[in-house]
């Protein structure tokens, strides 16, 4: 099981709000792109891929956000999860 939430993180190294799109990308991350740059939603992708390959068997997948609809959307669009594959819980 993966939990993730920017709240509790208390850092600003990764930003799951940012890479589950329920949070705009700032100034910096913006700038950081078109340089060519690494930027939080990079470093924040590379640690969610760590973190959900190392399942074996079965993963489950828990986020904590404000905006759930977005979160899912954007799953959905980035074609990480099937719409099947997520359940919001309000």
């Amino acid at each position: 099981m993966v939990v993730v939430s920017d709240e509790e993180a208390r850092g600003f190294m990764f930003a799951y709000d940012k890479l589950f799109a329920t949070k705009a990308k700032s100034k910096t991350d913006l700038e950081n792109e078109a340089a060519g740059k690494e930027t939080t939603i990079d470093r924040t992708r590379r640690l969610f891929y760590v973190t959900c390959s190392r399942a074996e068997q079965s993963l489950a997948v828990v986020y904590y956000t404000a905006e759930p609809t977005m979160a899912r959307d954007a799953m959905i669009r980035q074609e990480w999860f099937e719409p099947e594959e997520i359940e919001l819980i309000t």
